[in-house]
Parts: C-alpha cells; sequence; structure tokens
C-alpha cells in the first residue's frame, strides 16, 4: 500500500508521527513532487482554491494522485466556528474540502496538533492497514509516547543594545523561518509566532474570543502576547491577500492589537510559489 502525505501545512507539527507510524506498519511513504505540484498549479481545481498555501496544499495533493491514501492535515478539528476562518472551507476542514476535489483517492484527515485523545484514530487506522491485532499493539506501544503535542521552549528576550526587536505574526501555515527572516530589515531581530507554543496562543486568543476556530486564536493570541512585551517595538502581519480568511484576521488584528501593526502582504516577500512550497 501506498500512502501520500500533503506536506504544505502544518507538517512539522503532525507529520513525523504518522510517517514514523506508517512506515513501521510496513506501507510505502510518498511525498509531493515539486516539479509536478507547481505544474498543477495551472489546474481549474488549484485555481479556484482560496489562499496560497491552500493551492499550493492542492496541487501537492494532485502530484500524489497515484497513492492508495492520501494523509491531510486537519488545521481545526471538531471546531464549529462560523466566524472568520470558519467560513473557509479550506481553513475549516482541509481534509473534507480536499476531498471534493475529483481525481485524488481516498484522503484521511488527521488533527494537526498531536494530542493523546487521538489514539482511537491511531489505532483503528492502523487496524485498516496491519489487519493483525498483535502487530497493531506492538506498533502502537512502540509510538504511544510520542502522541502528544511536545510544549515549544520560549524564545529568548533578551534585547541587544541599539538593536531593535519586532515581532511577526500571521497564519500558522505562513510563518516558516525562512519566511520570518524576510520579513525584518537589516539590523532587526525578528521573533516568529512560530517560535511560540501553538496551545499557548490559542487560550490567550480564547480568551479574545472563544467563538474564533482554533489557529484564529492562535493569531490573535500571538498578537496580544507580542503586545505586552516591553522588548518588542513593532509588530508586522504576514497576510495572504487571495484569502478571505486574512483579510478578516487582519481586520481583526488591527482592532486587537494596543500598538501599531504593520501589514506585510505576502506578494512583497516572495516572489513567487516555489518559495512557499514546503516539501521534504
Amino acid at each position: 500500500m501506498r500512502i501520500g502525505f500533503v506536506t504544505q501545512l502544518l507538517w512539522e507539527r503532525y507529520g513525523p508521527f504518522w510517517q514514523r507510524l506508517f512506515e513501521e506498519a510496513g506501507v510505502e511513504v510518498l511525498f509531493p513532487d515539486e516539479e509536478k505540484a507547481l505544474a498543477s498549479l495551472d489546474d481549474d481545481r488549484v485555481r479556484s482554491v482560496s489562499g496560497a498555501s491552500f493551492r499550493l496544499a492542492v496541487a501537492q495533493a494532485l502530484s500524489l494522485a497515484q497513492v492508495d491514501l492520501l494523509v491531510a492535515p486537519s488545521l481545526n478539528p471538531a471546531s464549529e466556528a462560523r466566524r472568520g476562518g470558519g467560513q473557509d472551507p479550506w481553513v475549516s476542514d482541509f481534509p473534507a474540502a480536499l476531498g471534493t476535489i475529483g481525481g485524488l483517492p481516498p484522503v484521511l484527515g488527521v488533527p494537526a496538533l498531536l494530542a493523546p485523545e487521538q489514539q482511537t484514530l491511531v489505532v483503528e487506522t492502523l487496524q485498516q492497514l496491519i489487519r493483525d491485532p498483535g502487530r497493531v499493539r506492538r506498533v502502537w506501544d512502540r509510538h504511544r509516547a510520542a502522541l502528544r503535542h511536545e510544549p515549544v521552549p520560549p524564545p529568548s528576550w533578551t534585547t541587544v543594545a541599539g538593536r531593535k526587536t519586532i515581532g511577526v505574526v500571521g497564519q500558522p501555515w505562513l510563518l516558516r523561518s525562512q519566511l520570518v527572516e524576510r520579513v525584518a530589515p537589516e539590523g532587526v531581530t525578528a521573533i516568529g509566532q512560530h517560535r511560540l507554543d501553538p496551545l499557548l496562543l490559542r487560550e490567550e486568543g480564547e480568551r479574545i474570543d472563544p467563538r474564533m476556530i482554533p489557529t484564529d486564536r492562535e493569531v490573535l493570541g500571538a498578537v496580544r502576547h507580542f503586545s505586552r512585551r516591553g522588548s518588542v517595538s513593532e509588530l508586522h502581519l504576514v497576510i495572504d491577500e487571495t484569502s478571505g480568511a486574512d483579510i478578516w484576521l487582519r481586520e481583526r488584528a488591527l482592532k486587537q492589537s494596543a500598538r501599531e501593526i504593520v501589514v506585510r502582504p505576502l506578494t512583497e516577500l516572495v516572489s513567487g510559489p516555489e518559495e512557499l512550497l514546503v516539501g521534504l
């Protein structure tokens, strides 16, 4: 059996666990073909998708069309919120939205943040793949301890004399180290939202508005967190102007922050989709 992974969206949070699990289960694990994915951006099935990261994710899926099963992250599992990103089917339930694309194999949605409560999903998936209860138990026992969210160590907030520090916030699937580095001018230190623990940020965002989906709470929680830091002199918000969810988030962040926010359109930071593509 061949299982393909969509790596574009928060792979680092969930992917390594599921990759190791499937490899030990004896299935063939495949990753998107970068050349095929970029070529698929011209496909009508991709061009209709909102948001550059989600277009790339769908393009990755199309490059894996010959596998038996696709694994895709559920960015906001079990959330029924309908504000902000909750109105965008790609953000609110990416695996279900991906399942509507013609020409793809079945899609297995897995939560983008690991948690022990996902044991049932893991065991049921292994049972479908292996069909040997004893072997399922042995594989699960070896990986059980890894099914948990690892807290993110806090960054150093120590400032350097004469050097400005800025906080960079945005959708978690956008904020990777390479992009954050492009936000900061020469001589400026940038601390990205991706260096903070997402669960702590979501808890903070829930105090702002519990009716938001978890990923929106994560971003607005980061806005509030950075706003409290005296060592952070500016906030920069990265947005994808092709995403309606990002436009809503921008307006909410501007109202929420006690500090001025510098809005940084994604198109100013990258020259093309190949610079956003997350491959392995």
